[in-house]
């Protein structure tokens, strides 16, 4: 398995606030997909009219952090979002873990850039 490890400042310095973006379907769907729907711990993603992937929410700890697995991959593989504070300024900052057999680290930073672009311009 290859990891990818990303960190983004966020302009937000409540860390509950930024909780309900990246763990509940409504959140999720202001910045990560076009729509989101949950059963349970599985997520359903859709972006456009065909793209549809499904995550098992595998893992979580409130307010802390939230890790997903693409039920079309590898066991083993997922990917994580945990969120932490910075003491000198007091923004929230987002870090963002890939794991999965095969990744092509500059593509998975690009798609997460645009991604956390996306989060910030919701005023995380």
């Amino acid at each position: 398995m290859q990891r990818v490890v990303m960190e983004f400042p966020l302009s937000s310095n409540s860390t509950q606030t930024v909780w309900e973006y990246i763990s509940s379907p409504a959140g999720l769907a202001s910045w990560f997909a076009d729509e989101v729907s949950q059963k349970q711990r599985f997520f359903t993603f859709r972006w456009g009219k065909n793209e549809v992937r499904t995550a098992e929410l595998t893992n979580s700890r409130q307010v802390t952090y939230v890790r997903f697995h693409w039920i079309d991959e590898e066991p083993g593989s997922y990917f994580e979002m945990r969120l932490s504070k910075n003491d000198m300024t007091g923004l929230v900052m987002l870090q963002v873990t890939e794991c999965a057999p095969e990744i092509d680290e500059d593509d998975i930073q690009s798609l997460w850039q645009t991604s956390i672009d996306a989060l910030r311009r919701t005023g995380a």
